[in-house]
């Protein structure tokens, strides 16, 4: 299997890299960019942020995350901050990011242990909201090469566009919930 291992949209640097870039819901096509492993968007708080963390912990190389660009409506830069920062909790079979304000921020599709490693071995660097390439690119430059263990293969399992229907009880709530509030 050759990497990245999940789909997406992305374009892939050079693959020793140990940089990959997440530009959220901005175009990174227009960016212009260079000397990282896999630079895409992510717009979703779910399925979207358990692509960049297999897809990262994929390629024993990345030691480095930048997170940037326009936020999506999803809140999938700050999901992935929170994540960073507080980690997710385990119930019932779910895992959700704490702190997310994503409607439904399950990582469900991914092992544990896999998001486990992500939060040890993976650096991750705040620069949501910045678009400005010439900062990315210094972000790039500066991100120090760390050495990883061996990074296993990871798989990711058809996601189609009902995946999040198992969710959907959730939404609601969460959309309600808001509505009341405001």
């Amino acid at each position: 299997m050759g990497w990245p291992v999940t789909s997406g949209d992305y374009i892939v640097g050079d693959q020793k890299s140990h940089v990959a870039v997440v530009t959220l819901a901005s175009d990174y096509r227009s960016m212009t960019l260079e000397n990282y492993a896999i630079c895409g968007t992510c717009f979703t708080e779910n399925f979207g942020i358990e692509k960049v963390i297999v897809n990262v912990l994929s390629n024993p190389h990345i030691s480095c995350l930048i997170v940037c660009g326009k936020e999506s409506d999803h809140f999938a830069g700050q999901s992935l901050l929170a994540l960073a920062e507080n980690g997710f909790s385990s119930f019932d079979g779910s895992k959700k990011i704490i702190g997310s304000e994503g409607v439904i921020p399950y990582l469900d599709e991914i092992p544990a242990t896999a998001i486990s490693r992500f939060l040890r071995e993976i650096e991750i660097i705040d620069l949501v909201g910045i678009t400005d390439p010439a900062v990315i690119q210094q972000a790039i430059n500066s991100c120090s090469r760390k050495e990883r263990s061996e990074a296993p293969e990871l798989t990711m399992p058809e996601i189609h566009e009902h995946s999040w229907k198992k969710y959907e009880h959730e939404v609601k709530q969460n959309v309600m919930s808001k509505i009341k509030k405001g």
